[in-house]
């Protein structure tokens, strides 16, 4: 349940209670029953009840539809990855997938800049399905086939060999052919 509908609960609860009170200080009579008739009978001349009516009850059909909702999403599928390991499930966070898989790229000759985005999506027969889109800037030196099935090869490979992941899908995206030269970095001792 997202965090909207969490707070119409809330609201929802605390009308709830409210009328409860309501009910005891009736049942107790600790207000006069003609003033209760009274303001009764102006409450129900009024065209604003009927709105106020229409809108609780919509909300009280739509809480009752996410309560009975067959969708058992937990937003923690689409920021976490479940490997099958020996001793159990292990969740894998999407982000470190992200990081590896663009450290695995940069690290292919030819590659300037790679930028990866990770989908997890939990499939009906419960089984999960792993995508990756890689948005690669290269430069004129390499042949854009050869390094993207480079990409493609060692970042499979770490899927496989590293997190555990057998079953993906690798999209590869060049955003940028570039000559400019790589500048290397020099560490300062």
């Amino acid at each position: 349940m997202g965090y909207i509908n969490r707070f119409l609960l809330f609201l929802y609860a605390l009308a709830i209670a409210v009328l409860s009170l309501g009910a005891v200080s009736l049942c107790l009579q600790l207000v006069p029953e003609y003033v209760i008739v009274n303001e009764l009978r102006f409450i129900l001349s009024r065209w604003e009840t009927i709105a106020v009516a229409v809108v609780v009850f919509l909300w009280s059909i739509h809480l009752l539809g996410c309560s009975i909702s067959s969708s058992s999403h937990v937003h923690q599928d689409k920021e976490v990855i479940l490997v099958q390991g020996s001793s159990g499930e292990v969740r894998v966070a999407v982000e470190a997938v992200k990081n590896m898989a663009e450290k695995t790229a940069r690290m292919i000759s030819g590659v300037r800049e790679a930028k990866v985005e990770v989908t997890s999506e939990k499939q009906a027969d419960g089984s999960g399905r792993v995508r990756l889109d890689v948005k690669a800037s290269l430069g004129q030196e390499q042949n854009v086939a050869r390094v993207s099935d480079a990409i493609r090869a060692a970042i499979g490979q770490h899927m496989t060999q590293v997190i555990g992941i057998p079953s993906f899908e690798i999209r590869i995206s060049v955003t940028d052919i570039s000559n400019a030269a790589v500048a290397k970095k020099q560490r300062v001792v």
